[in-house]
């Protein structure tokens, strides 16, 4: 069976990940997450399970908010902080703001972005009927561990990134999780609740992309 990226990306066809993993490599696929500073990657992450989000020690939802707002900002990395300012003695603001690096080219990125408004529109995210209760465009996707074990969702509009991890403290099964039940409805409705005020906004996408689901 053949499957395009789209198509592969809405549905969460982990063999065509794997696939992908095995053309690009490992370690080519590592060096853009630690483009991104994840912070816990191992010389022992660099196998073939990372196609599947298979890292030794995970990842964290700070980590998963700033890669996909990577993808937001046309492939643009900034480490993100909670700081606004910081004074100096005298009064003034001498905080800076971080810098910022590309990972991704903006075609790439880009592109991703819009594959990943189809998880939304009729991929593994359909459910919560995002493009039914807004007029604000979003992308995102759908993660699961083997076992029901841990849940994800991550995902963006213009204007927000957010991730949402759901499991427990103690490593067990879940009954009826999935990146698609309590994670995604947990990003559903935070991010109508932050975009409730907010224009209607498309992504700024460069160039156009077939809508082609095959």
């Amino acid at each position: 069976t053949q499957f395009s990226l789209r198509s592969a990306v809405e549905n969460s066809k982990n063999g065509c990940a794997y696939w992908l993993m095995s053309k690009i490599t490992p370690q080519t696929g590592l060096s853009y997450v630690q483009d991104m500073q994840f912070t816990k990657i191992v010389p022992g992450d660099n196998n073939m399970s990372t196609a599947l989000g298979g890292l030794t020690y995970g990842t964290t939802t700070v980590e998963m908010a700033n890669a996909y707002s990577t993808l937001a900002n046309h492939g643009e990395y900034t480490q993100t902080d909670c700081i606004e300012a910081i004074y100096d003695s005298n009064g003034n603001d001498i905080y800076e703001q971080p810098g910022t690096k590309t990972v991704y080219s903006r075609s790439a990125a880009d592109e991703m972005t819009d594959i990943l408004t189809g998880v939304l529109k009729r991929g593994t995210a359909r459910r919560v009927g995002w493009y039914s209760n807004s007029d604000i465009a979003a992308a995102g996707k759908t993660g699961t561990t083997n076992d029901n074990v841990a849940g994800w969702f991550c995902g963006y509009t213009p204007y927000y990134t957010i991730s949402v991890w759901v499991g427990c403290d103690q490593w067990k099964h879940v009954t009826g999780l999935e990146g698609g039940s309590y994670p995604l409805s947990i990003w559903n409705a935070a991010m109508l609740y932050m975009t409730e005020d907010c224009e209607a906004a498309d992504f700024d996408l460069e160039g156009s992309y077939s809508q082609s689901s095959d």
